[in-house]
Parts: C-alpha cells; structure tokens; sequence
C-alpha cells in the first residue's frame, strides 16, 4: 500500500517547525487537506510543487497559494536584491 504521507513530509518546514506563523488550527488544517492524504492531496499542494520544480520552497509559499512558479521565482529575485 502506498505512503499516505507527501514525500516531503519530515522535511517540509510547514510540518516541522513553526517558522510560518501560522495557526495551529490553520496549520493542521493544511496537514490534514495536503500532506497525510495521499499523493492526489499533496500533488495539489504549491508547496510541493514548487520544491519538486525549484528543488526548495520558500517560507511565503503555503499549500493552497496561487502564486504561479513564475511569480514566486520573481518574488525570491525581488527579495534577493534587498
């Protein structure tokens, strides 16, 4: 049977840490609706996404953004110049 769990689920600093200020309730909420419910649930999650195409995913990225890769790649370019 296959891993419920997205690949990036011990690594991902949404689960691991607290680092993005979210709720607890908002962070479970995205655990349970992205990460623990099989690959079609965490397929769908930007975070997952953006680290599967840039090999990492930024701190402002959450599971349900609708940043397109182009615009989070802009995002950290804008950020990186500061």
């Amino acid at each position: 049977m296959e891993d419920p769990n997205c690949p990036n689920y011990t690594t991902c600093k949404l689960v691991t840490t607290d680092d993005l200020k979210l709720s607890r309730e908002k962070k479970v909420l995205f655990m349970n609706q992205y990460c623990t419910t099989g690959r079609k649930a965490w397929e769908s999650c930007k975070r997952y996404t953006t680290k599967a195409t840039l090999g990492f995913c930024p701190d402002f990225v959450l599971p349900d953004s609708d940043y397109t890769l182009s615009e989070i790649v802009d995002k950290i370019d804008t950020e990186n110049e500061l």
